[in-house]
């Protein structure tokens, strides 16, 4: 065993991780389907959004300032694909990447993990920033060459981002943002595709929410992780694809 300091810290981490007293997590959900799939345009007006079921337990994770976090999220999906959307309060509107699958976790992003299978060890992440930049990755196993995976050529995702506030202006306050997406289930053909109704995925949809210089993003994320790594599968949700309301 590796006793280094980095080691030990990491290790401490752990146990002040699973020992905190945090709210409670998402551990099932469910994505309906519809006849009429959303505008993808980042303002959430579409009446399908209504039928969708509500996801708003985020526990925060390595927070090092108060949170003020508040996220809530929907997944609808259709023969075509799968959508999502997301409304995030945030005080201070950062960015960072301006081309698909840079390092967008380095400013404030959303992000959503898809496993289809737990015979298998892909699964896939996706991620939206507020400057609608994307970031679309299928993982064949975890630990695999990401920079190798983010040289592929673009495969079907699109999402579009509408900011409340003034991005990128460190000192004033900002409201939040939204995110409106598609997923393309042609994206998953190496998992078998598109699922049928009563079929169950896990999930995890997770944030990295930046704040004033010098301070280190506040992590949520909807699953119930017991270690700190939104890579952590094992611990995702389970995820319903269900009928027509």
């Amino acid at each position: 065993m590796d006793h280094s300091p980095v080691c030990l810290g990491i290790a401490a981490m752990a146990v002040l991780f699973v020992a905190a007293d945090r709210p409670e997590a998402t551990r099932e959900a469910v994505c309906r389907r519809v006849s009429r799939p959303p505008k993808i345009d980042g303002k959430l007006d579409d009446a399908c959004w209504a039928d969708a079921v509500l996801i708003d337990k985020f526990p925060a994770f390595w927070e090092s300032r108060p949170s003020g976090t508040g996220t809530k999220a929907r997944l609808l999906w259709d023969d075509d694909a799968l959508y999502f959307s997301a409304t995030m309060t945030d005080q201070e509107l950062r960015s960072f990447g301006t081309k698909r699958n840079d390092h967008l976790w380095n400013g404030d992003v959303f992000e959503l993990f898809l496993k289809p299978s737990a015979a298998s060890p892909a699964y896939y992440e996706f991620q939206v920033n507020p400057r609608s930049v994307i970031l679309e990755i299928p993982f064949p196993r975890r630990g695999y060459s990401f920079e190798e995976l983010a040289a592929k050529p673009p495969m079907g995702m699109e999402a579009v981002a509408i900011v409340d506030g003034t991005l990128d202006q460190p000192g004033d306050v900002d409201r939040g943002w939204t995110v409106e997406g598609r997923i393309p289930w042609s994206l998953f053909a190496p998992t078998g595709g598109r699922p049928k109704p009563g079929d169950a995925w896990v999930f995890a949809m997770c944030r990295y929410d930046y704040g004033p210089d010098g301070t280190k993003p506040v992590l949520v994320s909807s699953a119930p992780l017991s270690q700190p790594s939104f890579h952590r599968h094992e611990d995702y949700a389970r995820l319903k694809f269900e009928g027509e309301k």
